[in-house]
């Protein structure tokens, strides 16, 4: 099991990978049969060239991308972090032509380390329907879905 400080080093290493747009610095944070899944993703993604491959699609796609470490949460091999997201559309991402446009959503990726303080397992959750709201694919919706403050039912909280 991986100490908190080799988890917290493991973390800046992925997060500073991210920001260099090094997709083999991205791969080699995972163990060579890692499985990596993400809620845009219908199918997990398993070993390191797959997981290099994907981030190389979100680097050409979003060339500025930039992630921002907002808390990391460490217990036992399992090591949660939490990011806020932002970059430029302007290559292709998953099938959405480059708009132009910026964005910034959270992120929070949960992950296993294996005894090697390597990411064996990660599941990433994102706001999607918020980045493709942004970059105009999507439409904006208002406050509260469409209900203004003094619709909503006191008893909602």
């Amino acid at each position: 099991m991986p100490a908190a400080a080799e988890a917290q080093a493991l973390v800046e290493r992925l997060t500073d990978a991210w920001n260099r747009h090094d997709a083999e610095g991205v791969a080699a944070c995972y163990a060579a049969d890692a499985v990596s899944a993400e809620v845009a993703l219908t199918e997990p993604l398993r070993g390191r060239p797959a997981i290099r491959n994907s981030a190389r699609l979100y680097m050409d796609a979003l060339p500025d991308i930039r992630l921002e470490t907002r808390r990391v949460i460490a217990a036992g091999d399992c090591v949660c972090q939490e990011w806020a997201v932002s970059g430029t559309h302007r290559g292709d991402l998953l099938g959405l032509a480059p708009t132009g446009r910026t964005f910034e959503v959270p992120l929070c990726r949960v992950m296993t380390l294996d005894a090697d303080g390597l990411i064996r397992s990660d599941t990433t959750y994102w706001d999607a329907l918020g980045l493709y709201r942004q970059l105009g694919a999507l439409p904006a919706l208002g406050p509260a879905g469409g209900l203004s403050e003094g619709e909503l039912n006191p008893e909602w909280g």
